[in-house]
């Protein structure tokens, strides 16, 4: 009689089990080295508004950055992403450039800072051990959930501009730190930044769920390119009529924010898209519609008025902001270059006009400049720089990803980064980089 070798039990593996290696081998996750859920993320980004509406905006980073060091322990060995030892010693400069600080509110400002930037780093290391497709999927939808919120906020600054409230944070702390008009601008929500000029236009620009006008139209900027995204890649769930009706939706409030900034680099960032598409991708389809796009874009803009109002609205501002903006910029150069190596700390009061913008202000390449030095900014910059030309821009989600990391560098000398942008930033560098994640040796 001829024995029966018994046949194994099927084992049935979800897609979103299987892990690829650093060798490019797929394997199936196990409990103790799980693929990741992205939750924590998630949890950062679109959670991100609650906690802005209740005063907690500025604390979601740090705490929820512990979570993300406490899941990366727990799940041993860490492995570090390509380019995380260029942000690393980053944080080395920021951390000797405290002995710069000379008062305890600009100690406080110090570690709060501080503590975004180390948050961004874990950040950065937890996104790359998120390697299932379900992770990925809800980090992208993550991405598109604070646009949604970020465009909701827009018409909020059209229809109920000077609302504002009061939070238990803006409460509860002392002071000496709570009259710092920085951290009031960030425990005290409102839903826009109303600025008057000499001519008495009077402009409600929206700046909800972030602190300032700029940081919100720099978001939607870098967080638009994932809404593109959502139009390629049918995973993530959303119906194309959908898109394109929320994007048209979205050009209202952006118009009337004025930033300049953000409209370019949006603009520079679909046009780089287009390109790669064609001569990277072999794909020359986007090129087109970037072109019939912008040529129908213009069109009714010349024919609405709208072109016009927008230069009217711009004039009324625009000498001001270049004056003030170039003056920043010139001071912040001129008094970097007293402490080149490790700066002041922390932003500081201009010497020529105490009630100015501080020094170390409208831009997040003057503001590491100051408060932290030259090699700061070049450990800095060379992050970025170089997950911009490391990320692969594999698939919908990582082309898009990319084209958000590029807008998001050439804002550098134009908006400031925090606390919300650099996680943004932080996420696209990531999703550039999937599904071939470069790991260094295991610590």
């Amino acid at each position: 009689m001829t024995p029966v070798t018994p046949v194994p039990p099927t084992i049935a593996v979800e897609t979103s089990d299987i892990v690829e290696q650093p060798d490019g081998r797929r394997t199936v996750g196990t409990s103790s080295q799980p693929s990741g859920t992205g939750l924590l993320f998630v949890a950062l980004i679109a959670g991100y508004p609650v906690a802005w509406a209740t005063g907690f905006g500025p604390l979601i980073f740090p705490v929820i950055g512990l979570l993300m060091l406490v899941w990366l322990i727990r799940y041993r060995p860490l492995r570090v992403p390509a380019g995380s030892i260029s942000f690393a010693l980053f944080l080395v400069v920021v951390a000797a450039s405290v002995i710069q600080v000379d008062s305890t509110s600009r100690l406080a400002l110090w570690g709060l800072r501080t503590s975004w930037y180390v948050a961004a780093l874990i950040t950065f290391v937890y996104l790359a051990r998120q390697t299932s497709p379900k992770a990925r999927l809800r980090i992208a939808r993550a991405m598109i959930a604070l646009w949604v919120f970020t465009i909701v906020g827009g018409y909020g600054a059209l229809f109920i501009p000077d609302l504002t409230w009061s939070t238990p944070l803006s409460v509860a702390l002392p002071g000496s730190i709570a009259s710092d008009e920085f951290v009031r601008d960030l425990i005290v929500p409102r839903i826009s930044e109303i600025q008057t000029f000499w001519t008495g236009v009077r402009l409600n620009r929206p700046a909800a769920p972030y602190p300032y006008t700029n940081a919100w139209g720099s978001s939607v900027a870098l967080l638009t390119p994932f809404m593109l995204a959502a139009l390629q890649d049918r995973r993530i769930g959303l119906p194309r009529p959908v898109v394109i009706t929320m994007l048209a939706l979205g050009l209202v409030p952006f118009y009337f924010a004025l930033n300049r900034g953000a409209w370019l680099t949006l603009v520079v960032g679909i046009a780089y898209s287009g390109l790669r598409s064609a001569f990277v991708n072999r794909q020359p389809v986007p090129l087109l519609m970037v072109a019939v796009v912008t040529a129908f874009g213009l069109v009714v803009a010349l024919n609405t008025g709208v072109l016009d109002t927008a230069i009217n609205q711009l004039d009324a501002r625009t000498a001001d902001s270049n004056e003030t903006r170039l003056g920043i910029y010139l001071e912040t150069i001129e008094q970097s270059a007293e402490s080149p190596m490790i700066g002041f700390g922390t932003p500081r009061a201009s010497p020529s006009n105490p009630n100015g913008p501080p020094l170390g202000t409208h831009g997040q390449v003057w503001a590491i400049m100051f408060a932290h030095g030259y090699l700061a900014l070049a450990f800095y910059l060379l992050f970025f720089v170089y997950g911009f030309i490391r990320g692969a821009g594999v698939g919908a989600i990582g082309h898009w990803a990319k084209v958000s990391v590029l807008i998001g560098l050439l804002q550098l000398p134009i908006y400031g980064h925090l606390p919300v942008q650099i996680f943004i930033m932080m996420g696209a560098v990531a999703m550039a980089g999937w599904p071939a994640d470069a790991f260094g040796p295991p610590l």
